[in-house]
């Protein structure tokens, strides 16, 4: 079913193409604003897997979108500027009863991570109106944001203990994707853009867990970083900086 679809999508993208292309570079649309859903509906799963991780915890949710300017240059050729943010919020909660120390024990974490882009595009058209092969390089930043509590309960004593750090990381992102740009008018009008693709990143400075293991202040299993750094390479170069790409974005070529 979804090769058929792709297929589809392909079939009509050329014949859209041959419908509306366009000859003459003086009189064709040259600008193109777009709003990209593809961040949009990973902020969506983010808050689905939260809510997976943790059914009873605090509530989790993330949110994103993009938006692009692009101008026509050459027939074949444009350039682009593009904006992308994707928040993730996630909640988790532990408890438990320990019958030998006769121990009740609670934890609840919060996690924020945020992400930004500022991109560059250049696009070239090989048939001069449809098909399109993208390459980008750009800044992106990623925040993030660990606060929670523990509470132990045993022995007729309560000891309560509160944790709040932060961290950031700056890096230098490069890509390129395949996509096409319909255009439903004979020149320019109400635009859709699917296109798919590869990002990547070059982090500066410390990781994001060595900075929050620094933040944090006590002594720290290293097994215990070594880990949760394997970990959150996933979340940098598969979700919130690089990673495959999906996009479908709409708009309006004028």
């Amino acid at each position: 079913m979804a090769k058929k679809g792709f297929v589809l999508l392909v079939l009509v993208a050329l014949v859209t193409g041959g419908v509306f292309a366009q000859t003459d570079f003086g009189s064709m649309s040259k600008n193109t604003i777009t709003v990209d859903l593809g961040p949009t509906l990973v902020g969506v799963a983010i808050g689905q897997i939260g809510k997976y991780i943790d059914e009873d915890g605090p509530s989790s949710s993330g949110f994103g979108i993009g938006a692009q300017y692009e101008r026509q240059i050459l027939p074949k050729l444009s350039i682009a500027g593009r904006f992308a943010y994707l928040r993730g919020d996630l909640g988790i909660v532990e408890d438990g009863y320990d019958t030998d120390l006769l121990i009740n024990a609670k934890a609840s974490l919060g996690i924020n991570i945020t992400s930004f882009s500022i991109e560059g595009h250049v696009r070239f058209y090989p048939g001069g109106e449809t098909f399109f092969i993208d390459g980008m390089l750009g800044y992106a930043n990623l925040s993030t944001s660990f606060s929670g509590e523990a509470v132990v309960d045993g022995y007729g004593q309560k000891e309560i203990r509160s944790v709040s750090v932060t961290a950031s990381r700056n890096y230098f992102k490069f890509g390129a994707k395949l996509g096409w740009r319909i255009s439903f008018g004979k020149n320019g009008g109400f635009t859709i853009e699917p296109a798919i693709g590869y990002y990547g990143g070059i982090g500066m400075g410390d990781t994001i867990p060595k900075q929050l293991a620094k933040g944090i202040g006590d002594n720290i299993d290293e097994d215990a970083i070594v880990g949760f750094n394997d970990a959150f390479k996933m979340v940098e170069n598969y979700i919130f900086i690089g990673g495959p790409r999906v996009t479908l974005s709409f708009g309006y070529r004028f």
